[in-house]
């Protein structure tokens, strides 16, 4: 695989069964696509408040769908494999107010 950026402490990747050449990473600094089996990456996080994030998941029947689950129990969902992301309603520390 290629290199992420240096500071993305990457602590969860995942792997698109319908097209194995897209790979997702996900920690310190957000979440990241390759299209490319990882030869470069790009940072896909936009709607992800905090871009700490320490699990993601993919939908083995729909792969343009991903969670990605963040410290504070904050769980997004993108529908466009990960273009964008969107809070899920009541999850994170906002919630737990």
């Amino acid at each position: 695989m290629g290199r992420l950026p240096a500071n993305a402490g990457a602590r969860a990747t995942v792997s698109d069964p319908q097209h194995p050449e897209r790979v997702y990473a996900a920690g310190d600094t957000g979440v990241y696509r390759s299209d490319d089996g990882g030869q470069t990456w790009q940072a896909t996080a936009q709607g992800i408040e905090k871009p700490s994030i320490q699990a993601l998941a993919l939908d083995p029947r729909q792969p343009q769908r991903l969670y990605a689950a963040a410290p504070d129990g904050a769980l997004y969902l993108s529908e466009d494999g990960a273009s964008s992301w969107r809070l899920l309603a009541g999850t994170g520390a906002v919630a737990a107010r």
